[in-house]
């Protein structure tokens, strides 16, 4: 029973290194040639060499490397790429540090291809606390010339509407506060 049951890939699913997929040029009629993506996110693909995949979904990669191919290569060329095994080791990508009225504090990685969100970081975090100031979440960014750009999100206004855009997508080093709610009698 030490069988591995197969398991359905999110075609919405960035790749990432050490994804294994299976790459196929249908015009050259050899079939699929299996590929692991480097520790770097590149994919070697005959003839083109190294081909930078990471962040891109299976569809994504193969329109890219279709592309590629037809410009020097082929007058039509069919990819396919499917993911055959998903890394069982993400890449961390950076971290982000969550601190206040969380019901854990502290670092949170960013894992390499995936996008993590405001919400998805305070759901990971487990939560913010009865006594957390829910419509004040504090985001800190330090900006490359030295300067730290701070903003205020209400996490309730985005839960309850339930609008992806107006989740703010998080980036390596970034600050996120939860204040205590100020209670007035």
């Amino acid at each position: 029973m030490g069988q591995e049951r197969m398991a359905v890939v999110d075609p919405d699913k960035k790749l990432t290194a050490g994804d294994q997929v299976t790459v196929e040029i249908v015009e050259d009629r050899e079939g699929g040639f299996p590929r692991v993506v480097t520790a770097t996110g590149e994919l070697d693909i005959p003839p083109l060499g190294r081909v930078r995949v990471s962040g891109k979904t299976a569809a994504e990669a193969a329109a890219q490397i279709k592309e590629l191919l037809e410009r020097d290569y082929y007058q039509h060329a069919t990819v396919r790429l499917a993911i055959d095994r998903i890394s069982p080791v993400g890449v961390r990508a950076g971290e982000v540090y969550l601190s206040g009225e969380v019901r854990t504090g502290g670092p949170l990685e960013i894992i390499s291809g995936d996008t993590l969100t405001l919400t998805n970081a305070i759901l990971r975090a487990g939560g913010i606390t009865d006594w957390g100031d829910q419509n004040n979440v504090q985001i800190s960014r330090l900006k490359n010339d030295g300067n730290v750009e701070k903003r205020k999100v209400s996490y309730k206004k985005i839960i309850k509407s339930g609008d992806a855009r107006q989740d703010p997508v998080l980036q390596d080093g970034d600050r996120i506060f939860v204040p205590r709610k100020v209670v007035r009698s």
